[in-house]
């Protein structure tokens, strides 16, 4: 597959379909230079980037079942091929031990917004995120 031509990725590791709706409106708003996929867990972000390679951006949710955000973040920072995929920690929580856990990780951590304008700020971070990655991937 042609990388130069493929959209960048995100993928959004989030069970709850609402938060998905959500984030995907508020990507879409800004652009559609990209392509939205969602994991219901870390299971499933694992899967995705043991058969499909390493994402633009993983935006993870801390509070999944099966394999919550922080074993998924713990497993990818820990494993040499998957150590430097961008995260956004994207949660309700705002625990102190989960905002370590993401600066020992070195990856970014967001509270969900309460208001649409500052998820509005939050998507264009993660986009420009994901297009840097996008870009040093082209390298």
């Amino acid at each position: 597959m042609n990388t130069i031509d493929k959209k960048p990725v995100i993928l959004y590791a989030e069970d709850d379909q609402d938060d998905f709706q959500i984030l995907q409106d508020a990507l879409v708003q800004q652009t559609d230079q990209f392509q939205l996929l969602q994991a219901q867990n870390g299971t499933e972000v694992l899967s995705y980037v043991e058969q499909q390679g390493a994402p633009d951006l993983i935006v993870l949710d801390l509070n999944m079942p099966v394999m919550d955000g922080k074993q998924t973040l713990r497993w990818l920072k820990e494993h040499q091929d998957h150590k430097n995929i961008p995260i956004i920690v994207f949660t309700t929580s705002s625990r102190e031990e989960d905002l370590k856990l993401c600066k020992n990780y070195e990856c970014t951590f967001f509270r969900k917004p309460t208001l649409y304008r500052d998820l509005l700020h939050v998507v264009q971070i993660m986009l420009q995120m994901c297009l840097q990655s996008s870009e040093q991937k082209k390298i």
